[in-house]
């Protein structure tokens, strides 16, 4: 075959421009399969991260479910404000009550202690 031949200009002209045009998209292509593998490697670093956060969240989720059993341990062990203030009041009531039945209790025995010192002074000579 003659590619020399006036007849074969335009033929080889096209075939020239398809080679050229070949070439581009070869090197376009070379450009996106660059580009594919560079996202590939991206989506890997991504899925990493992405396990370590869900590592992260299961050992967040375990921290809290602990923290919530110490708190609710707290909550059954401890009294409140409102209990201790109760409690308080109770008490208060209680020492009271006893103040005043020490308080009668012993002026009983001072007037009973009185009462025989007069008895004895008057009655036993």
């Amino acid at each position: 075959m003659v590619l020399m031949d006036g007849n074969n200009t335009p033929l080889n002209e096209t075939l020239q421009t398809l080679l050229v045009r070949t070439a581009v998209m070869q090197s376009s292509i070379e450009g996106i399969v660059d580009a594919v593998e560079v996202l590939r490697l991206g989506q890997l670093d991504l899925q990493k991260q992405l396990q370590e956060v869900r590592d992260a969240q299961a050992a967040t989720q375990a921290s809290i479910g602990i923290l919530q059993n110490d708190v609710n341990w707290v909550k059954e062990t401890y009294a409140t404000k409102a209990q201790v203030e109760s409690i308080r009041s109770e008490l208060y009531r209680a020492l009271e009550k006893q103040t005043w039945r020490l308080f009668a209790g012993s002026s009983a025995v001072c007037s009973a202690l009185v009462y025989a010192t007069y008895y004895i002074a008057r009655y036993v000579h």
